[in-house]
């Protein structure tokens, strides 16, 4: 089983839909970071294409999905860097799946 964290304004995750972070307030402000660069786009089956963004050299990659922004692979140092300077950026925090 994977361990995902989240980019989200919600108290819990999974609520997330209640103060959602739009597709253009994340792109916006994902296109503006330094810390990360765009990738292939990544097929969700229940919402299609969504671009995604990862730190250059690492695996894990950024994507928004459902009000929220999942990072799903390896979370390294400089993925935390980057979530967190990305949440300040929008107004959110980096919670894990247990959080």
């Amino acid at each position: 089983m994977s361990y995902d964290f989240h980019i989200t304004r919600a108290q819990d995750w999974t609520q997330s839909f209640e103060n959602p972070i739009s597709i253009p307030e994340w792109e916006d402000t994902a296109a503006q970071c330094p810390l990360i660069e765009e990738g292939a786009p990544w097929e969700w089956k229940d919402i299609g294409l969504q671009k995604t963004y990862s730190v250059p050299g690492e695996t894990a990659v950024f994507s928004w999905r459902h009000g929220k922004i999942d990072i799903k692979g390896y979370y390294s140092d400089k993925t935390e860097e980057a979530a967190e300077v990305l949440a300040k950026a929008l107004g959110a925090r980096v919670l894990g799946d247990d959080d």
